[in-house]
């Protein structure tokens, strides 16, 4: 199975991005320029609740832009744009290292059991830094339904060496008070909330209620106003609950969730951990150039 993730999915975007600018067969820099626009709409709707998705789209419209400006030849439009995304590349991985720097200094007590739900690259990547640290973290794993990415999240930490109880979703709630924290991934965070794997709302209230601490790990690229049109959790293929259900019976797979920023103690980015306040601020900062912001086509 891929990694799974909001991180992971980027990275295919930049790598499909790299693939159009090899075949791409335009003959002028303006049809460059709008077939591109084309491929990072589509790449929207495809992947519209992941806030990476839109800004990289939108970083890849500037050098785009940038080039027909300049008056560049379509080949070197395509050059620059394949060269920013092997940039892109390499700041995203950068970015997850500093973040998972930061939630790993949150933790200071040698054997923290620390929960998460479903199957987050930064969390996962954090957990082994802390391991690797010789903090002996162990971890509570939401086994993230209907996909089962936590279970492949337990599956890595547990052959890492991490000591990893893993458990059905419903489970997770009950058994949060014996955590010191509860770190979620996000495929964005805008000044509404943070979207997060469906049950993520649910376990951050048991969490309120146990004075667990909740914190998001996220980049500040996953950062968007709320008022997006183009970022949107849309349902997924009901298949993946139920691949044949009873008759008058229709399932729904509703995959991620808003958690309001209210419930968390903060999101942890590449310099610090942001309060919900300053994370609202931030994200309110970060639009999207108008194209990329509206809705998309389906």
């Amino acid at each position: 199975m891929p990694e799974p993730g909001a991180s992971a999915e980027a990275l295919g975007f930049l790598a499909r991005l790299e693939r159009w600018a090899s075949v791409d067969t335009s003959t002028d820099a303006a049809a460059v320029h709008a077939a591109l626009f084309l491929q990072l709409r589509a790449a929207q709707a495809a992947d519209a609740a992941n806030g990476l998705i839109h800004q990289l789209a939108a970083r890849a419209l500037d050098v785009a832009d940038a080039g027909l400006h300049r008056g560049e030849t379509p080949p070197g439009m395509r050059s620059a744009l394949a060269q920013s995304c092997a940039a892109e590349r390499a700041d995203l991985e950068g970015a997850r290292a500093a973040v998972v720097r930061t939630a790993s200094a949150l933790v200071t007590e040698r054997g923290a059991w620390l929960a998460t739900l479903s199957g987050s690259s930064t969390v996962r990547a954090a957990l082994l830094e802390l391991h690797g640290r010789d903090r002996g973290p162990r971890a509570l794993v939401g086994e993230g339904r209907p996909l089962l990415h936590g279970r492949a999240l337990a599956s890595a930490l547990g052959l890492a060496g991490v000591p990893t109880w893993l458990v059905v979703d419903a489970a997770l709630p009950m058994l949060l008070s014996q955590t010191a924290a509860l770190w979620l991934g996000a495929d964005a965070v805008t000044d509404r909330g943070a979207i997060v794997a469906v049950g993520g709302y649910g376990a951050t209230l048991a969490a309120r209620e146990s004075s667990v601490p909740v914190y998001v790990l996220a980049p500040r690229r996953k950062f968007l106003p709320g008022t997006t049109a183009a970022l949107q959790i849309e349902e997924r293929s009901t298949t993946e609950v139920w691949d044949a259900p009873t008759a008058g019976v229709r399932p729904r797979n509703v995959h991620a969730e808003m958690l309001p920023l209210e419930l968390l103690r903060g999101v942890v980015v590449e310099d610090g951990v942001l309060g919900p306040t300053e994370a609202a601020t931030v994200a309110r900062e970060r639009a999207l150039p108008g194209p990329l912001a509206e809705a998309p086509d389906r």
